[in-house]
């Protein structure tokens, strides 16, 4: 049996990846795949990321439904970005800056109740900066945040280690190898990335959707502040998707970018630095173009 589980990380296109292969569901299973992602993952016929947190009831019919579907199917692909955790302010960076610091005792977790290992994860990074606005977006989305700052925290946003995240998850006893690509390659990598999660002959069945959950352009976020600021009662989250569909980058409208110029030219340095050390760490397989 094999385990393979798509960790994202958030706002690395994981949402794009789920869809494709969610379309091929059907043609999936019949290949001997039983794929399951957020849409599953977080509803109570198969409530894995409830039970990473709570445990109980949860983790009780999460490993049961996986144990089912070990004992009808050889490959196991699992799909959750929060099974990394959360991108809300208090759980997203510790106070040190470790990104996402309750991944190891919740990727244990994860592997009991899918039966243990050897495991696959495949993990997508993206630049700091980018990576830093992009999450303050979704969180804005969901009406928790307004302005960048208080949700950074003081953090820098330049300042983050995929390469020690990759350590800690190597660390955790099951996992066998990690599969990791840039976001920015993802586009490019989409083919040959399938074709490395999945059976041979079954890439050639996921089709392309659009694109998935598009973020707010920086014409948009400056139409959401204005109203926000001027009324303390509006609903953030209907404010900020009014935004999003009426500034679209589908139009023209300009990426969002919230941060100095000069903190992406740093965040552009510091990632180069750390995806070098990122190839270089035994136990991982480095996608590229």
């Amino acid at each position: 049996m094999a385990l393979t589980l798509h960790l994202g990380a958030h706002k690395t296109a994981s949402t794009h990846l789920q869809v494709s292969l969610r379309l091929a569901r059907r043609e999936l299973r019949a290949g001997g795949v039983f794929y399951a992602d957020p849409g599953v993952l977080r509803h109570d016929g198969l409530p894995l990321v409830r039970a990473l947190t709570h445990g109980g009831r949860a983790a009780r019919v999460a490993s049961e439904r996986l144990a089912e579907a070990r004992a009808c199917y050889p490959e196991l692909l699992l799909s959750d970005e929060n099974i990394l955790g959360g991108t809300h302010r208090s759980c997203l960076f510790s106070r040190r800056g470790m990104i996402y610091p309750g991944v190891r005792a919740r990727l244990r977790r994860c592997l009991a109740l899918a039966g243990g290992g050897p495991a696959v994860l495949c993990l997508s990074v993206r630049d700091p900066a980018q990576f830093n606005v992009s999450a303050f977006a979704l969180q804005l989305a969901l009406g928790n945040e307004i302005e960048i700052d208080a949700y950074l925290q003081g953090r820098d946003p330049a300042a983050l280690s995929w390469s020690g995240l990759a350590q800690r998850l190597a660390s955790v006893p099951g996992v066998a190898r990690l599969l990791v690509w840039r976001y920015e390659d993802y586009p490019a990598l989409r083919p040959r990335l399938l074709a490395r999660i999945l059976p041979p002959g079954l890439a050639a069945l996921v089709p392309e959707p659009p694109p998935s959950n598009e973020s707010l352009t920086q014409p948009g976020y400056e139409w959401f502040l204005r109203r926000a600021m001027a009324d303390s009662e509006a609903d953030l989250r209907v404010l900020a998707n009014r935004a999003r569909l009426r500034f679209r980058r589908a139009d023209g409208h300009a990426a969002l970018r919230l941060l100095p110029e000069a903190d992406y030219r740093r965040s552009a340095v510091a990632y180069a630095e750390d995806l070098r050390q990122l190839r270089a760490l035994p136990g991982v397989e480095f996608l590229e173009p």
